[in-house]
């Protein structure tokens, strides 16, 4: 055998070094502090540039990033929190260990979320002088994906069979008599089947509502009305979810006693009230908004910094318009440099005021429009090459200016050009036409009709 060396420390036998276990624990969950502190970085990169803004902006820029991130904060902590649902006991006694008859005191504590359960348990003492150890547990069970068979085998759902695996390991007593109550599945009692309902559809509500919280983030930067409606839409979604939990989690009450004075009740824990107060809140937010929007435009745009005028139904400078009349009659026709209203606007701007008292003429209405030549193509490289061609400079002095177009255009307040082109073929009709002839049959001959 080797004499000891180096890395012999911690060794017995020649077998690899052996630490340990260093058991701690379980204190906060980590996807809930994960997310905390992700919108809290998202929110101190936006206060980083307050400084920079000047004015009554600054505040605005302040209380918009704040709202904003603390609705999306909720709706993500609360989608992933193990507190719809809360009982706690302290100082209960009870068995630790299934074997033993020593009890401990400690303090039971039961998290209920959408997706599962957290049970805690936490000697008093300690558990030091019964066990020599220190009790302080946390267990999660999960109860996603489908309900499962009845049993513990294979086919039974995710929560009976961590049920099974936590027996397997020996977790103590307590925590294995409450995860027990939400296994059974019959005669009426189906505490499992229904939380796991309750937040399997309550979960479907708050992941809506993340995209519609998106949404209003855009909307608010394009059409505050719009956007208002989608912030409503988004706390009723979320208050939905609330009035769905309550009404499925379980038709019966679910309490698990330890002793005559220590049990153990369920009742709405932070999550739930937290997603409840915001989604009222986004409701009520949505409705001020859009009431503001409607009286007071110009202060909610100052707000939101946008432009007043991106929420106007009017169409601004030359574009075709459906306008009706005052008969009654719908036309169309087009507004150059004005501002035409559109049917069923609500808001006027002073552009269409202004444009409604210079339009009191009805007879504008009647004049034909006014259409203006397309442009004329541009010519490609290769024709502006052709062009350039030495037989096209030399034929195009020898080419012939066209022909003058019947009747002079330019002048169309003179009456006479009008009949120009008739007096050019009158004189033709006349020559041949006898002076003496007065017959119109014959007329018709000349002009090489037949009558």
């Amino acid at each position: 055998m080797s004499s000891p060396g180096l890395f012999d420390a911690f060794r017995s036998n020649g077998a690899p070094t052996y630490y340990d276990s260093n058991k701690t624990p379980f204190m906060a969950d980590i996807l809930e502090s994960g997310l905390i502190y992700a919108f809290v970085i998202v929110a101190f990169s936006f206060f980083i540039i307050l400084p920079g803004i000047r004015g009554k902006e600054r505040i605005f820029v302040l209380i918009r990033v704040t709202v904003t991130l603390f609705i999306g904060g909720v709706i993500m902590l609360t989608n992933f929190g193990y507190e719809w649902e809360v009982a706690e006991a302290k100082n209960v006694r009870t068995k630790y260990k299934a074997g033993s008859a020593g009890e401990i005191t400690a303090d039971i504590a039961v998290y209920m979320g959408l997706r599962g359960i957290n049970v805690t348990l936490k000697a008093s003492d300690g558990g030091k002088p019964y066990f020599n150890e220190t009790i302080n547990y946390n267990e999660h069970f999960d109860w996603r994906w489908e309900q499962g068979r009845l049993g513990f085998g294979i086919f039974a759902g995710r929560f009976n069979q961590e049920f099974r695996a936590a027996q397997f390991r020996g977790t103590p007593l307590p925590i294995i008599w409450i995860a027990e109550y939400f296994t059974f599945d019959g005669e009426g009692i189906r505490w499992g089947r229904h939380y796991r309902q309750a937040g399997w559809y309550a979960h479907i509500m708050m992941w809506l509502a993340l995209p519609l919280w998106v949404l209003t983030i855009v909307l608010f930067f394009i059409l505050l009305k719009y956007g208002a409606y989608f912030l409503m839409m988004t706390g009723g979604v979320m208050v939905i979810a609330n009035i769905l939990w309550a009404t499925i989690r379980n038709v019966n009450e679910l309490v698990i006693p330890f002793s005559a004075e220590h049990k153990l009740e369920f009742h709405f824990g932070p999550s739930f009230y937290l997603n409840l107060i915001t989604g009222l809140l986004c409701i009520i937010l949505g409705v001020v908004i859009w009431v503001l929007d409607l009286r007071f435009p110009e202060l909610v745009t100052n707000f939101f910094g946008v432009d007043p005028l991106q929420d106007d139904s009017f169409v601004q400078g030359g574009s075709i318009e459906t306008v009706e009349n005052k008969n009654g009659i719908e036309m169309q026709g087009v507004e150059n440099g004005h501002t035409a209203p559109a049917r069923g606007s609500s808001r006027p701007s002073r552009q269409a005021a202004a444009a409604e008292d210079d339009d009191d003429d009805d007879d504008e209405i009647y004049e034909p429009p006014v259409f203006e030549p397309p442009p004329a193509p541009k010519a490609t490289k290769f024709e502006k090459r052709k062009s350039r061609g030495l037989t096209q400079r030399l034929q195009k002095p020898r080419r012939r200016p066209p022909p003058p177009v019947p009747g002079n255009q330019a002048d169309d307040d003179d009456p006479d050009d009008l009949y120009s082109n008739t007096r050019q073929f009158s004189g033709v009709f006349d020559n041949n036409i006898p002076s003496s002839s007065t017959n119109p049959d014959q007329v018709h001959i000349n002009m090489g009709y037949r009558h």
